[in-house]
């Protein structure tokens, strides 16, 4: 029989790979491992920092003798625009709930006066009948009176006859 063995591309692209990753990590861990390499680094990341914030200072100086807003004023404008916003919020909650507490008032308001016209008529169909019922007893009353004076009048004779 023959070798049959198939040969893979990708196999030896990964086993070239493989060799390149490792030398690459080699040369970094040397790198790292490095004592003036370090020291070098730190200098120079020192001197950025620095530098930027040197430029920093100088952009912001800039920006407000040129009247142009910085990305410090940008953000204090959008902290109290969303501040704003909130406040905004909280009053639109408390005219609401206002609103539904005046049209509670209002409402039981209606109730009340519905309920003190219905009581006022009530009483004065009451005084209405009071009035017929008085109207009634003073015509009684004279009837009583006008009975009264013909009884009056009746003993009158009878009482000087007697005499």
């Amino acid at each position: 029989m023959t070798n049959n063995k198939a040969i893979n591309p990708y196999d030896s692209f990964r086993r070239m790979s493989e060799m390149w990753e490792k030398g690459f990590n080699g040369l970094l861990f040397q790198s790292i491992d490095n004592n003036g390499l370090i020291q070098m680094t730190k200098f120079g990341l020192d001197a950025h920092s620095r530098y930027i914030e040197i430029l920093k200072k100088n952009s912001e100086l800039m920006a407000g003798l040129m009247n142009i807003s910085t990305k410090i004023d940008v953000a204090n404008v959008a902290k109290l625009t969303l501040q704003t916003e909130e406040k905004i919020d909280l009053l639109e909650e408390h005219v609401w709930n206002l609103q539904e507490n005046f049209t509670l008032a209002f409402e039981e308001q209606q109730k009340m006066l519905g309920e003190l016209i219905e009581t006022n008529k009530k009483m004065y169909l009451e005084w209405q009948k009071a009035l017929v019922q008085l109207d009634q007893l003073t015509d009684i009353k004279k009837e009583f009176e006008a009975m009264k004076e013909l009884l009056k009048e009746k003993q009158e004779p009878v009482l000087t006859s007697s005499k």
